[in-house]
């Protein structure tokens, strides 16, 4: 989350919001039957949802940075992330 706050897309109230709503929404629709492929689009669409309602809640008026932290948060809460530090060159594995 330091990347969130490291761009300025939301304050600590909006990130912490965000975080939260889309966490318990993900949890939520994973205990339906829908596929676990679609589960990544599914959390960062939530994301920007829960991101727009954020900045409304808080009277904040940059929706963008808004939309985009949710995308963000729904994707680090998925492991969408996570999937890609495979691909990270280690140092030890440099040739």
């Amino acid at each position: 989350m330091d990347y969130i706050q490291q761009l300025n897309l939301g304050t600590t109230a909006e990130l912490m919001l965000t975080i939260l709503a889309v966490f318990v929404l993900t949890q939520a629709v994973k205990q339906t039957k829908i596929p676990n492929q679609y589960m990544p689009w599914l959390s960062m669409a939530v994301g920007i949802l829960v991101g727009l309602l954020s900045v409304l809640v808080t009277a904040d008026h940059n929706y963008l940075s808004g939309a985009v932290m949710g995308l963000l948060v729904g994707g680090f809460t998925s492991g969408l992330f996570d999937g890609f530090k495979g691909f990270q060159i280690k140092e030890g594995d440099k040739k």
